[in-house]
This record gives C-alpha cells, structure tokens and sequence, in this order.
C-alpha cells in the first residue's frame, strides 16, 4: 500500500450486510442525481460472498460536519475471533490521534510544511462511550501517541467466537494534505476510525503510524456504513453505494462493503464525475478539471483491464480514481485510490498515468493479497511498481516497457543510490521493517528500486509464462488473506516446480 512521490515516484505512495443479491440485473444503476448507485450480482459476487463470511463486521453512522471539520459517529463492531487463541483484550489502532503532536509528526521534518501548508492543524478522535454487549467497558488509551485503544473484554473469547463492541466518538479532521485531513478541494477521511489490529502468529501488532512507508497491517473485514453530509457534497468511497437520500439539507450516504481491509471516503463539494466499464467493473474517475480527469480514468481502465487478464479477476464491482489534495502523489485504499490534483494538467500527465496505475496495481498487491506492509514492505510495494512497468509493455509494447523500466527503477531509483552519499556505502537489505530504513529516500530505492530489479530478473529467468502463472497462483491461493515472504516463495515454486529460495534471499539480503 502506499502514496507516490512525484519527483522520484516516491510512495508512502457480510453476509449480515447482504440483505438480498439481484441476480437479475446487469449493470449498474444510477439514482437521480447521476451518482453511482451499485448493486452486487453475478459470478463476481458469489466471490465477496463467500469470502465475507465470518469476517468481524463494522456498522458505523457518520455525522459529517464541513463547516466544523470534524465527524461524530457511533460504532458498532461484532468482532470475530478468527484465532487459534482464547483473547482477554482487543487492540483497535486510533489513528486520528497520530496527528495530535506536532513534535510526533507522521511525516518527516522534511515534508512537515508541504503537508501543512497553513501551519500544524491538529487532529485528533476522542471517545465519548464504548461498550461490550451494552455494558460499559473497561479500556485505556495508549502507544507512542495514544494510538491504541485496549479494551479488556469481560470473558475470555474463544476462537470463532463472536462479540458486540458498541463506541461514540469524535474525529477532528485536521488542515493536512496527506492521507488523513483537508485542503482547498477535498476532506481526505482515511485511517479515520478504530480498526482493530490484526493478531497472527506474533501476537497484536501494535505498531505507530510511522512516518516512513506506509504503516497499516489490518484483516479483511465487512463494512456497513451511513454518512450524513452536507446536501453540497459528493462521497467518493469504498464499496458500494447503496442509496442517497436528501433530507433538507443533508444526504444520507449508505454504503456497503463486503470483505475489504480498510474503508475510506472523500468529500468534496466540487467534484464532477466520469465513469466507465470494463470487464463488467465501473470505474468512477472524480476530478475537477474534465480533460486530465478523463485521462485518469482512461489510464485506470487500461489498468484494471491488464491486471484482471494477466493477474486474476478483480472481484469488486467498482473502483474509483479521486483527484485530492494530496501532496504525496498517490494513495490506495480498498475500491480507491487517492491521486495529487496538481497532477491533473499536460506538463504532468506522465506522472499521472504512472502514480494512477501504480495505485490501481495495489488493488491486487496489497488490497485483495493482503501482508504487514510494516515488517515485509517490499511484498507488495515492489509487485505494484514492477506491475505497473508491466502495463507499460502491455499498453504501448516492448520498447517502452524497456524505457519505462529505465526511466522508473534503473535511470529512475536504483542509479541513485550512487549519489546518495559519495562515499558512503549503504546498507542495501531490501526485507526489512519499515523502522529500520534511514529514510524516505533509501527506503524508495531499495523497496521500490531493487525490488523491481529483482523481479524483473526473476521475470527474465522464468519467462512470460512462468512469470504470469506465478503472479495467478500468488494471487489465486491468498485472495483476501494476509501474506508473508513464505507464501510468495511457495506460489514461485508451485508455479514453476522450482525452489526459488536461495535467488530471492540473495536480492532480499545484503552480502
């Protein structure tokens, strides 16, 4: 997962819920106001269908309120104990409040300014009831700024088992033009509720929201969510929107997502919209100048199309492409990708196909197969720019794959790393956890860079064919799981009848 730099395309770049599947239809419908109005059927569903099933569940009901730049909303998660373990407590990560200190800041003192161009604006989430069953719960609030909340749960849960946490609380919506806050254009609510951290076979990961990568490691889940917003505005977010309804001067949002890893949602009061199909999927582009707007979509469909042939069948059927105040480049999330407005124009339409299919790559790499993007970054940040090299061969043909290639990683990323520090040699360990790299910089070129290096010599060894079947098995055998580096290592020698394990530790490992 991640948000792309644009100077060197740097990233940091339920069954419950289903009340009745419309067999009959075909298509997408769209209510009065031209706004996307999604109904789930078909093969394609059967997929989300069953991969809902036992998920934990979140019903969320959102008062969103512009003026004040801020959220109220009511909670209601039925968590699931998908574990082999009986659990004593429930780790949720609180985001929001990883904006609250200046002196804590998520992003590098180097980009502090560029993401708060007015000045720090704090934000923050603040709990005003939780309980258990409707019984208030003993909890407490900590991590590194306050961005975990333990909730200790009155009998042990027992794998499989299921129980009801109700919470109320208040988000303050920064003036930060990252993933989390507002600008000029859009309110950006991303890693905006509490979602619990995933527990595997280390235990809760309780990591802070880093400011190198992109530090999000969550289980995928089922989403029942309403937004009330002001009449003005329009929602770009996951899953599908069930209906909107106007109510004086507000429209009431339902929206339902069934087996994602994250939900998020834009707002804007200017956006205008373009969409088109492929393979049976709309694709939304939401955008503010009409041309470039247009083109993003184009690239996205171009994308999407690529991706289903020669990776596997995207299962949703919607994904949406939002121009945003969004200093970083681009940002994915489930359903959604978030792309720099500045982006949108002739001199920098370049970058917005890359930053756009790079994102639309991490649907795959990140969203459908999910890893801790926090200790193994490279599984999924290296597929998506290798995969996004790949629609370039796809696309236009072999020489500007090639050129693509060297523009992007050898010329683009890894070449750097010469000039980083004459002089100096630098660690090049491409598998580590996001903390262990120096910075933004190195982090690029050896997670992004090398990687691709990597996979591209893995590409040439095995060719075409072998390299395809490893990326379907890869994808097929960890639909809507988590991964680790075992579990590619076993898709490369399922695929190929091959161990490739002493070739990927001499990339992954430095000498």
């Amino acid at each position: 997962m991640g948000d792309i730099r644009n100077n060197k395309i740097l990233k940091r770049i339920t069954i419950g819920f289903l009340v009745i599947l419309v067999a009959a239809l075909v298509g997408s419908a769209f209510n009065s106001q031209g706004l996307p109005h999604l109904i789930l059927k078909d093969e394609q569903s059967k997929v989300l269908v069953q991969a809902s099933e036992d998920l934990t569940e979140y019903k969320i009901d959102v008062y969103f309120d512009a003026m004040k730049k801020e959220i109220r909303c009511k909670q209601v998660v039925d968590y699931v104990n998908n574990t082999s373990k009986g659990l004593d407590k429930v780790y949720f990560h609180l985001y929001p409040n990883a904006f609250k200190d200046k002196n804590r800041s998520v992003y590098p003192e180097e980009e502090f300014y560029a993401a708060y161009p007015n000045g720090f604006s704090q934000g923050y989430i603040k709990f005003d009831d939780i309980s258990i069953n409707h019984v208030p719960a003993y909890f407490r609030i900590g991590g590194y700024s306050e961005e975990l909340l333990i909730i200790n749960l009155p009998t042990k849960l027992k794998p499989n088992d299921r129980i009801e946490i109700t919470m109320e609380y208040e988000v303050k919506i920064p003036n930060s033009v990252g993933r989390f806050g507002y600008g000029e254009y859009t309110f950006n609510i991303t890693n905006w509720y509490p979602i619990a951290c995933v527990y595997d076979n280390k235990g809760w990961n309780t990591h802070p929201y880093y400011d190198i990568g992109d530090p999000f490691y969550s289980e995928v889940s089922n989403y029942d969510v309403i937004i009330h917003a002001p009449d003005k505005y329009t929602i770009a977010t996951t899953g599908d929107i069930i209906s909107i309804e106007e109510q004086k001067d507000k429209k009431l949002w339902h929206i339902k997502a069934m087996a994602v890893r994250d939900f998020a949602w834009v707002a804007s009061n200017k956006f205008k919209i373009s969409s088109k199909k492929v393979d049976g999927i709309t694709v939304y582009s939401y955008y503010f100048d009409q041309a470039f707007g247009k083109e993003a979509l184009d690239f996205a469909l171009d994308a999407i199309g690529i991706y289903n042939k020669k990776f596997g069948k995207y299962p949703y059927k919607q994904f949406s492409v939002v121009a945003a105040d969004f200093f970083i480049g681009g940002m994915e999330y489930p359903n959604l990708v978030l792309i720099d407005r500045t982006l949108y124009n002739m001199s920098s339409k370049d970058w917005l196909e890359i930053v756009t299919v790079h994102e639309t790559a991490h649907q795959w790499w990140y969203g459908l197969v999910g890893n801790n993007q926090i200790e193994e970054p490279w599984l999924d940040e290296a597929l998506a720019e290798y995969s996004t090299v790949l629609y370039y061969g796809h696309k236009y043909g072999a020489d500007k794959m090639d050129n693509m290639y060297k523009t992007m990683i050898t010329e683009g990323k890894y070449d750097y790393i010469n000039q980083y520090i004459p002089g100096e040699k630098i660690d090049e360990t491409i598998d580590r956890p996001v903390y262990k790299f120096p910075d933004w910089i190195i982090y690029d070129i050896l997670v992004y860079g090398k990687g691709s290096i990597m996979l591209k010599e893995f590409h040439d060894k095995v060719g075409d064919k072998g390299f395809y079947n490893v990326l379907q098995t890869y994808y097929s055998d960890n639909m809507f799981k988590n991964v680790t580096k075992e579990d590619w290592l076993k898709a490369c020698e399922k695929a190929t009848n091959k161990s490739w394990n002493d070739f990927f530790d001499a990339w992954l490992y430095a000498k």
